[in-house]
């Protein structure tokens, strides 16, 4: 397809084939006039091309009868339309940095591998790439509203234990902003949770692949990583201590029933109380050898209720109100049928949460961006989460 710039589109102008604002949304069908007020829609979202395989129609017109919205206008209901028009350019803009997100993803993991295995060998530790990594996590959390969506799409290299740091910081950043963290204590709390499981390099990889359960003794050497990461954190990657800490505090727990130490509440770092947060949450929702991944809206209720005691309940209640008990990226089917993907919500609400929905009450998609603010729609309420499969939704193509 042959890219048109916005700026050169009239009032008018009419293509022999559909225009597109991306693959999956039309502008206009083929021959049908371009509205000023289609021009005026894309400008407000901020979109500066769109596509054709079309050709230009010189001197013919189009009788245009019916007022219709294009196929790709927000069918938001609730929401004041200056808001409409934020978060579908939000949400695009996290749609277009999906790419470029997993070259960063991809490149930072081989990074971190890397330097992993350096500390282990006590190799020469580069300091300066773990910096540049957690500098660009940030400058992309905090450029991208909806960035965490894109894990939903990610595909990771096979360091597990890697693509779970790299998944924990970015909640971990997306916490410390929350908590109103100024931008360099936003990357040393990144800094520190890329290499809070150092030490898992040093464990045998069959231990750390076992799908069977664990014994006690391979749960004990387990128990070693957070003090083993932060001797060689310490010794051979001459990291300071404060950020060392996290990966020596991120399994306390505040009630003080965690290791290495047993120490509790005011005694652990916030910056490991952080870590413990978003480390337990990403793990919950990841697969592991030993179990398939947890729902986010599982995780969250296990969190809440089973290991409650296990966290900080101020950073707890600031997680909640992030995302919502139906955790950003919870796949959800509402009261009227319809299916929608959990995009964010207010931090004083978490039970009514903003939704991008996918599917209507019959099951078919949706064309274009429709959203739903159920702070508004107060007829509506979520029944339950669902499973991708279940749903025969294909996430990696659908945010």
């Amino acid at each position: 397809m042959k890219k048109v710039k916005v700026s050169e589109l009239k009032p008018g102008m009419m293509y022999d084939q559909a225009v597109y604002i991306d693959p999956g949304n039309v502008l206009v069908q083929a021959r049908q006039e371009i509205q000023a007020r289609d021009i005026e829609r894309l400008v407000k979202w901020g979109i500066r091309e769109v596509e054709t395989n079309g050709q230009l129609v010189e001197g013919e017109k189009k009788t245009v009868t019916t007022e219709l919205p294009p196929v790709a206008a927000p069918i938001s209901r609730g929401i004041p339309e200056a808001d409409q028009i934020k978060i579908s350019s939000d949400y695009e803009a996290m749609r277009k940095a999906k790419i470029s997100f997993r070259t960063v993803i991809k490149e930072a993991a081989e990074v971190i591998q890397n330097n992993y295995v350096a500390l282990a060998d006590n190799r020469p530790f580069d300091n300066h790439s773990i910096l540049n990594i957690a500098s660009n996590l940030v400058d992309e959390m905090q450029a991208r509203r909806y960035l965490l969506l894109a894990f939903q799409t990610v595909k990771f290299p096979p360091f597990w234990s890697v693509q779970h740091t790299l998944h924990a910081a970015c909640y971990g950043i997306h916490l410390g902003m929350a908590l109103n963290y100024t931008r360099p204590r936003l990357q040393e709390l990144a800094f520190g949770m890329l290499l809070m499981d150092a030490g898992m390099v040093l464990l045998p990889r069959h231990l750390k692949e076992k799908a069977d359960k664990l014994t006690e003794n391979e749960i004990a050497a387990i128990k070693t990583h957070p003090l083993r990461g932060y001797q060689i954190l310490i010794k051979n990657g001459k990291v300071k201590a404060n950020l060392a800490n996290i990966a020596l505090q991120h399994h306390e727990n505040f009630d003080g029933s965690g290791y290495p130490q047993n120490i509790k509440s005011g005694q652990i770092e916030e910056s490991a109380r952080i870590a413990r947060i978003a480390d337990c949450y990403t793990a919950l929702i990841e697969k592991r050898p030993q179990r398939a991944a947890f729902l986010p809206y599982d995780a969250m209720k296990q969190m809440l209720s089973v290991q409650m005691n296990h966290f900080d309940p101020k950073l707890l209640r600031a997680l909640l109100g992030q995302l919502s008990i139906y955790p950003v990226g919870s796949l959800v089917e509402l009261s009227s049928k319809k299916i929608g993907i959990v995009i964010g919500c207010k931090a004083d609400k978490p039970l009514r949460p903003l939704l991008r929905l996918l599917r209507d009450e019959n099951g078919l998609p949706l064309g274009g961006l429709a959203f739903l603010d159920l702070m508004h729609d107060t007829d509506l309420y979520i029944v339950k989460a669902l499973t991708p499969g279940s749903s025969a939704i294909d996430l990696e193509n659908e945010v």
